[in-house]
Formats: C-alpha cells, structure tokens, sequence
C-alpha cells in the first residue's frame, strides 16, 4: 500500500507539501496541486483520517469509558454520546472495564498516548493513583454518572438524591413501612446520594431504619441476587425493596423467583434505571428512568465545547423519573 512518501517522491515534493496539496492550502501552486493529486491517484493514495487528524496536532477521536458496556445503561449513553459526536464529525471510542479496576487502570493507561481529542468516563476505580492517573489525562474530561473523589472535571448526572427521596415516600404513602434498599458500593457517590435519599425519605415519613434492611456494596446480578437473598431471610421480612440500578434489580428478581414468592402481592420492587426488559417480565418492573440517551449527548456537548476553547464549565443535572408500573402495590395484609 503506497504512502505519503512514495506519493512525495513521485511528484517531486516533500511530504509536508503532499499534505497541504491534499488539504487544497492556498500555500501551494494550482500546478503543484495537480502533480501532487496525478501522484496519489496514479498510486491509489488514501490519506488516514488518524493522520490529518494528528497533523492538525488533535484527533477526531472521543472517548468513552464505561464499566459494563452490557448495562443497557450505559449502552444508551455510548449512543447519545456518538450521535452527538458524529454531528460534529468526531468518532468515537468505546472502552468497558466490567466493573473490575485493575482493567480501568489499564485501559485508562492505553487512553493517555495523546491520541484521544477528549474523554467521557463513568468509573468504578476510587484508588488514589487511579484518581491521579484520570485527573492527569491529557485533553478534555467529562465525567458521567459519578465523580471519583477529587476530580473536578464537569459531570452529567441526574438528581439522584432527590428523586430516589421522592420515589420512596410514594412507597410509605402506599402503606408500606417496612423497606429494604440494596445499595452500591459505599464510596460511589451515586450510591451515597441514593442512600441519602432513601433515608430522608424514612425520615420524612417518621418511621425508624434498622440496619438490617440496607445491603451495601452490591453491583450487578450476582450482588443484586445475594443481597435478595439476605433481605429474604429476615423476620419479618420487608415487604418493598429498592435496588441501586437495574442490573441489580435483574439479580433481585432471580432471587424472588427462586423463593417463589409473587410480586407485588408478597413484595414490592423498584429498580433505579429502567431497561427495555421492565415493560415486558409479568408483573412489569416500576423504575426511576435516568435520561441515558440525553446524558451521553451532553457528555459530548461538553467535550466539544472545551475542544472549542470553552473553560469553566459546570456540571449538568438532568432530570430522572419514576415509572410507576404494576411491580408496586400496597403491602399485603396476609
């Protein structure tokens, strides 16, 4: 395959003019322009978008780095933010760490070679060399979903402790006193402001929170799945759970299923994070909706505004919302 420099020597030119001719730069002669285009077309020269991009000293190319590219989550938020992106005729790169540090610090590590115009990351790395290491990376940085400590690039996210708040005192209104919540890990701040938000709501509502009825530090089926199984081991057991995002939620209702027990009629569920699945299981699933699509799209927009030249930007609050579907009912009195 021919490159620049077989194309240079046969026009005659050096390479820096084989690239300016090709960008039709009013630097270069109409004459040398044709040579220089007989040359790449006799040698069936194709210029890399990689190169033109590097030679203008910053890439097309975006990143995303998310923890489980399987979340549907997560896939909804790749799509906004490559929507967004090709808009602006940038591309984009998609890395998944699936949920395990070690390969967020690896793949963080391969992201920092200069080659990425800028980044998005949701992370689960809360390590200080990884908070270094992500701070540290070279271009703009837009953070979704959560903040590791001590980075202060600008987030998109969503209300998280207000519209968990609000979503379960819909729950105490419906008679249930007894709610159990499977959380995240403790040191995700979306898992803090979730809980934060479930315990203002007992609050409000005047009713006391034993310890046992918060399970931390879950993610995914296997967490959600464990955790349904502790909560269902308890005395009296509680009659609505909230689960921390809808992966756990999957492992939630495995564990129901097993136990054979009947939602809503024995117990209440919510997921946070709706996924195409919740509409459709019998009884259909009751979430809090995140705008995954729209905060992928304003990831996008804020990376593209600091590639503008834009500084100081703050963060972006999306509203979430609570689909009530037929997975909630009053508790039941047998």
């Amino acid at each position: 395959m021919a490159g620049i420099r077989d194309v240079a020597k046969l026009a005659g030119v050096s390479t820096a003019t084989v690239t300016r001719a090709l960008r039709d730069e009013a630097s270069v002669t109409a004459a040398t322009k044709a040579k220089v285009r007989a040359a790449a077309l006799r040698l069936d020269y194709v210029p890399s978008a990689a190169a033109r991009a590097l030679s203008r000293g910053r890439s097309n190319l975006l990143g995303l780095f998310v923890p489980d590219i399987t979340n549907p989550f997560y896939a909804q938020v790749a799509q906004g933010l490559e929507d967004r992106a090709a808009e602006a005729r940038y591309h984009c790169v998609i890395a998944s760490s699936h949920l395990n540090p070690e390969r967020e610090r690896h793949l963080l590590t391969s992201f920092q070679d200069g080659t990425l115009a800028g980044l998005a990351a949701t992370t689960v790395g809360t390590d200080e060399g990884f908070t270094t290491a992500l701070g540290a990376t070279r271009g703009p940085l837009v953070l979704v979903d959560r903040r590791p400590r001590g980075i202060k690039a600008p987030l998109v996210r969503t209300d998280n402790r207000k519209v968990t708040r609000g979503a379960i005192s819909q729950l105490f209104e419906m008679g249930h006193t007894r709610i159990a919540m499977i959380s995240g890990p403790r040191d995700f701040d979306t898992a803090c402001q979730r809980l934060s938000g479930f315990r203002l709501a007992y609050k409000a509502a005047g009713t006391a929170l034993p310890d046992e009825l918060i399970r931390h530090g879950h993610l995914g089926e296997a967490g959600g799945y464990k955790a349904m199984n502790e909560l269902l081991e308890l005395d009296p057991r509680p009659t609505a759970v909230f689960c921390f995002n809808n992966l756990v939620t999957v492992g939630a209702l495995k564990a129901i299923r097993e136990a054979r027990l009947r939602i809503p009629v024995d117990i209440s569920i919510l997921a946070f994070d709706d996924m195409n699945l919740f509409p459709l299981v019998e009884p259909p699933i009751s979430a809090i909706d995140q705008p995954a699509y729209e905060m992928g799209r304003a990831a996008a927009d804020l990376l593209l505004r600091q590639l503008d030249g834009e500084r100081g930007l703050g963060d972006v609050v999306l509203p979430a919302t609570m689909i009530m579907r037929e997975s909630l009912a009053p508790p039941s009195t047998r």
